[in-house]
């Protein structure tokens, strides 16, 4: 998903925090926990690179992985959840390591249903025990195919032939 679609249901899911606890910090913390997941992103930019640098036009193409080989994303792990909730919930409580972790659990969720990685690509265990491999994480058949919707959804954008609910999902996802 892209950074916008993230923001958008973290800010989603913070507005419902705040509501319902009457403290702004739950809205920061969803925010905080349902977008900053994607630093790791940097880590994966980096290692294509072989050195520390930045092109925001290239970071933001997220396809750096095909230079590399590899997908690490070490932020991104179901496996988090739980200990994140643990973590959270003996710091500060229910209301806050409950903020925290549906902010995650959105982001982390989101990506598994909109990317292309297999369908337990999103635990970092199982990148590691195939040596975080692009080759083996990513679903070949499901890229192609979506990469081919993308360039159609594209070029009938580019034409004004598509309606503005799927210019609107285009953006966000």
């Amino acid at each position: 998903m892209k950074p916008q679609g993230h923001v958008l249901a973290s800010a989603g899911l913070g507005a419902l925090f705040w509501a319902r606890s009457r403290d702004p910090r739950t809205m920061l913390l969803s925010l905080g926990f349902g977008v900053l997941v994607d630093l790791d992103h940097l880590l994966d930019y980096w290692y294509s690179e072989k050195r520390i640098c930045f092109d925001a036009r290239e970071f933001m193409a997220t396809r750096y992985w095909r230079k590399s080989g590899r997908i690490f994303i070490l932020f991104h792990g179901f496996e988090y959840l739980p200990l994140l909730f643990l973590l959270w919930q003996g710091l500060k409580g229910r209301r806050w390591a409950m903020a925290a972790t549906s902010a995650m659990a959105s982001h982390v969720l989101a990506d598994h249903f909109v990317n292309d990685l297999k369908p337990l690509g999103y635990f970092v265990l199982y990148r590691l025990a195939h040596r975080f491999r692009a080759s083996e994480i990513i679903d070949r058949p499901k890229s192609d195919r979506r990469e081919v919707e993308r360039l159609a959804i594209r070029r009938l954008a580019e034409r004004g032939e598509l309606p503005l609910l799927r210019r609107l999902l285009h953006v966000f996802v």
